[in-house]
C-alpha cells in the first residue's frame, strides 16, 4: 500500500470512530487538546480553551465543551484551590476513543 492510500485508509477509519462517538471536527480538536494535556500531566481549564481563539470563538468553544460534557467525553471539575476555576478532565470514554485511534496506527504499521 502506498503512502497516500495508507493515509486515506487511516483517515476514513478515524472518521468512522469519530462518527461512532458522535464528535464534530471542532469537538475532536478540543478533546484532543484536553486529553493530550491530561496525558502529559497538565489539566486545561475552561478558560484555557475559551481563550484559544484560533480554534473558534469563545461562544463556539463553550458550546463544544458543553457538547463534550453531555457526550460524557470530558468532565468539568472545580479546582481544589479556587472553585471558580473549572478543570477539564477526559473520561474513560474519551480514553477509549483514543485507544481505538491508536490501534489504527498499529494496524497501519502491520500492513
Amino acid at each position: 500500500m502506498d503512502l497516500l492510500s495508507n493515509y486515506f485508509s487511516f483517515a476514513e477509519s478515524r472518521d468512522k470512530i469519530h462518527l461512532k462517538y458522535k464528535v464534530s471536527h471542532r469537538e475532536c480538536i478540543i478533546l484532543r487538546m484536553i486529553a493530550s494535556a491530561h496525558y502529559e500531566g497538565h489539566k486545561l481549564t475552561v478558560s484555557d480553551v475559551i481563550q484559544m481563539k484560533s480554534i473558534a470563538s469563545p461562544a463556539t468553544s463553550h458550546a463544544s465543551l458543553k457538547a463534550l460534557i453531555e457526550k460524557k467525553l470530558i468532565e468539568n471539575r472545580p479546582c481544589a484551590k479556587d472553585a471558580r476555576v473549572k478543570k477539564l478532565i477526559p473520561t474513560e470514554k474519551a480514553m477509549k476513543l483514543y485507544k481505538e485511534l491508536g490501534m489504527l496506527l498499529i494496524q497501519d504499521k502491520k500492513n
